[in-house]
Formats: structure tokens, sequence, C-alpha cells
């Protein structure tokens, strides 16, 4: 066999195996970092708040770098709004962000629930320009219309 095909087929190999071992370590530090925001104060009192109108039909969830906003499906009205400066953290991250949107899904798995609600991804252009990313769980229009007819009053038509 030619050494060159040995050696090239021996690096590619060895690509693997250090991509695959970057990977892990990527991994258990990004699961270590969302540990750590699951335990901070702040997360806990935005899951209380949640957890308070999660009796409601959750028609969108917005998280961007500023706060939280989520808003029902009927009647369409906002049903919290909450400020991350308001609230004792004015760090403006993508990464933050991008953090409390995998909790959110991990800790409400109605959200993660792909026949039900779509994750979109979308930038906030600031007033100094600057672009931020955001997220937003958006209801789905079968599931929409689903859940808008189980909660009708029903109708009787007499003619």
């Amino acid at each position: 066999m030619n050494p060159l095909a040995v050696f090239g087929l021996v690096l590619c190999c060895l690509t693997a195996v250090c991509l695959y071992g970057w990977c892990l370590l990527d991994r258990r530090r990004e699961d270590w970092q969302l540990q750590r925001l699951r335990e901070s104060a702040l997360y806990r009192q935005l899951k209380a708040q949640v957890q308070a109108i999660s009796h409601h039909d959750i028609d969108e969830v917005r998280i961007e770098c500023s706060g939280i906003l989520i808003t029902s499906v009927s009647p369409a009205h906002t049903l919290m709004s909450f400020s991350f400066k308001q609230n004792g953290n004015s760090l403006r991250n993508d990464t933050f962000t991008w953090m409390y949107a995998q909790l959110l899904a991990m800790d409400f798995p109605l959200l993660a629930h792909r026949p039900a609600y779509k994750l979109e991804r979308y930038k906030v252009y600031r007033l100094n320009g600057k672009p931020e990313r955001a997220y937003a769980y958006i209801m789905r229009r079968g599931y929409k219309d689903y859940l808008l007819a189980e909660r009708a009053p029903a109708q009787l038509r007499i003619y």
C-alpha cells in the first residue's frame, strides 16, 4: 500500500478523534454553564413567573438580550414581560440569550415539542446600530387552531 495513503488515512482518523474530543469538551462546558444559569436567582425568578402563567395557552415566547416577552393565544395579549435589567442583570450577550432559550425548552417541554412550537432566530437592531440575536418560540398554526377549537364554547344552531 502507498505510504502516502496510509499517512493520509491515519491523519484523517486522528483529526476525527481530536474533533470528537473537542466536541465532548465543548458539550461539558455548555452543560456546566447551563447548570450555573439554572441555579441563578434570576432564572429561578423567571421560572417561577412562567410557571405561574403556565395554565394559559402561550402563543409566543420572545427571548431577547433585553428580556423575555410572553403572549397568549386568546385573548391575544402580553402575559409576562420579564426585563433582565430591572431584575438585576444588565448584560447584553448573545450566548446568554441562547442559553435562556435552551433552558426554557428544557424546563417547559411543550416549547420543545416540534408539532406545537417552532424556534425562530432573528436579529434585533439597537439604536446604536448593533445587531443582537434573539429567539422566539412561536406556536404553529395547526396547534393554535386545535386549541381554539377546544376552548371555544359549543355552538348550537336551531333552524
